[in-house]
């Protein structure tokens, strides 16, 4: 055989071999699909996150991304490839870099010739007072109605970011809490069991993650998320939870296992590390505002005082006077510490964390409720909550309420360190609003701000109440500091800054049980940059309203 024979033999070879492999290629690019949408999370003013999901491949997967400055994706910035893999979940995430400051962008990704779904984006401002516009929401649960506020939420103009601030996803299986309307709206769980293993975590993600309303939310704005207990599960602390049980495997694992299935499909900034993880961080919107997210959940935080059932009132109130009990670690409050004095330089200091701050006291139940009307707990847990109410105890000890010394020293801080702070919390399923003191003083150092429930039942759910808003009554007339509160609606809640004040606007939606629903402004607040020692001014919800939907 000469060599122009053998050349032909290895180019027919080569071909053959072609031919076998293409369709194989081609097969698994075309089976490749964005179910899960796009998402992008913790805005620099050079950088931001970048998110997707590749379904239907079983091999690592290679992915192209891009960045552009136009909706129909011209305009280039940057681009680049990484592989999907199996020990990622097949979830992909760029940090993208280079990227030009106080922007709006534009992502995509694409499988051979699949492509996801155009994304929009923004980088902070790198200086400059310009105003800034924050949605933010917290507890969506998936089985207990429709994300008709995430909808509202991607409808929204001209937010900056989307601050999540916890229970993004909830542990509990079918049966168990908050899955009353599951069946009937098509939304049980998955998988139908409370979720341990890391597959079960991932697939409550995914069943999150295919929501419409969610993925508009996401696909519209940045989020700046930070995790609470039920991404982990019901009431967690440093070392284990009150919903960990006997036969679940050990804490550290189950905390490990969450904490990997957080950072693969959440759009977020953070290195893995199991009980060191460090999820609080900072970000700068320009001069005008400096937001600092903190880890009141699992970072430091020691066991909630009522957490054995078995436990006396009095046993209980020793441990709340405890004076070393922590909410956040002392590594934590450090670089709180350091923070805030760089926040200096900024004009208003803004934190963003999981739990109730402010002091507040729970309302005596006995006249304020009707126990002929409905209730999503049994009459034995209700009449429950009707002994627990006497004599006014703390509100919810799994917020700061459960441990009032370290509020006091968060507190000290906030009005040492923070010229203009403002909290913004989540987890109580109550758009609230109130004045932050110190102890035994009336004038305010702070203000908290609380979103209220994307859909998770609130207070009303559970009281059958005497008349509409008996308990958000009584909720304010005990606790002066508290100014504003809705107890029966869920929705979300857009906080303004410019250079002379803050003002906080809740959106809310008259029902998540279907689809087709209404929205509306229920209240304005606002205070001014320097006079937090006037207190919050409840503004009413003003003309800007909106209608009927779905």
């Amino acid at each position: 055989m000469n060599r122009r024979q053998v050349l032909k033999l290895a180019i027919a070879s080569a071909l053959v071999g072609l031919q076998n492999f293409v369709p194989r290629l081609a097969s698994a690019k075309s089976s490749a699909t964005f179910r899960h949408g796009v998402a992008s999370g913790d805005p620099l003013h050079n950088r931001v996150i970048l998110w997707t999901r590749i379904s239907g491949v079983s091999r690592p997967t290679r992915v192209r991304w891009t960045v552009a400055r136009n909706p129909d994706m011209s305009g280039i910035v940057r681009r680049g490839r990484l592989k999907a893999r199996a020990d990622s979940d097949y979830t992909v995430k760029v940090d993208a870099d280079r990227l030009p400051a106080g922007t709006t962008l534009y992502y995509q990704f694409r499988v051979g010739k699949e492509r996801s779904p155009i994304g929009r984006t923004r980088t902070t401002r790198a200086s400059g007072v310009a105003p800034v516009s924050l949605g933010v929401v917290s507890c969506s649960n998936f089985a207990y109605g429709y994300f008709n506020v995430y909808r509202e939420l991607a409808n929204a103009d001209s937010l900056d970011a989307v601050i999540h601030l916890g229970d993004y996803i909830y542990e509990h299986g079918m049966g168990e809490y908050a899955t009353e309307y599951a069946e009937r709206l098509e939304r049980v769980p998955v998988p139908a069991h409370e979720i341990v293993t890391l597959d079960d975590y991932r697939q409550r993600y995914a069943q999150y993650r295919s929501d419409e309303d969610l993925q508009a939310a996401h696909r519209q704005h940045p989020f700046i998320a930070v995790w609470d207990d039920h991404e982990f599960t019901n009431d967690s602390w440093e070392d284990g939870a009150e919903n960990h049980q006997d036969g679940e495997g050990s804490w550290q694992a189950r905390r490990d296992i969450a904490i990997q299935a957080y950072a693969e499909w959440m759009p977020v900034r953070f290195t893995p590390n199991g009980a060191d993880t460090r999820i609080f961080r900072a970000f700068r919107f320009g001069d005008l505002a400096s937001l600092l997210m903190l880890d009141t959940r699992l970072h430091g935080r020691d066991e909630q005082a009522d957490a054995n059932p078995e436990s006396s009132r009095e046993e209980i109130i020793e441990r709340l006077k405890d004076p070393a009990r922590r909410m956040i670690s002392e590594e934590q409050e450090d670089w709180l510490a350091s923070e805030l004095v760089r926040a200096q330089e900024s004009r208003w200091q803004v934190i963003g964390q999981q739990v109730l701050m402010m002091a507040s006291n729970a309302p005596y139940l006995e006249p304020l409720i009707d126990r002929s009307r409905p209730s999503l707990v049994t009459g034995e847990v209700l009449e429950g909550y009707v002994e627990g109410s006497k004599g006014n105890p703390p509100l919810a000890l799994d917020t700061w309420n459960g441990y009032p010394a370290a509020r006091e020293k968060m507190l000290g801080m906030l009005a040492r360190l923070a010229p203009n702070p403002v909290v913004l919390s989540g987890d109580l399923h109550t758009p609230l609003a109130g004045n932050l003191t110190l102890m035994g003083e009336d004038t305010p150092i702070g203000v908290e701000l609380l979103s209220g429930s994307v859909t998770s039942p609130g207070f009303a759910d559970y009281l059958p109440e005497a008349y509409p808003g008996a308990f958000r009554d009584a909720l304010i007339d005990t606790n002066p500091e508290i100014v504003y509160a809705e107890t029966s609606r869920s929705g979300w809640m857009r906080v303004d800054f410019t250079t002379e004040a803050c003002t906080a606007t809740w959106h809310l939606v008259d029902t998540v049980h279907e689809q087709a629903y209404s929205v509306a402004i229920d209240q304005r607040a606002r205070v001014f940059a320097g006079e937090f020692h006037k207190g919050l001014e409840v503004l009413g919800p003003g003309s800007d309203q909106t209608g009927a939907k779905g």
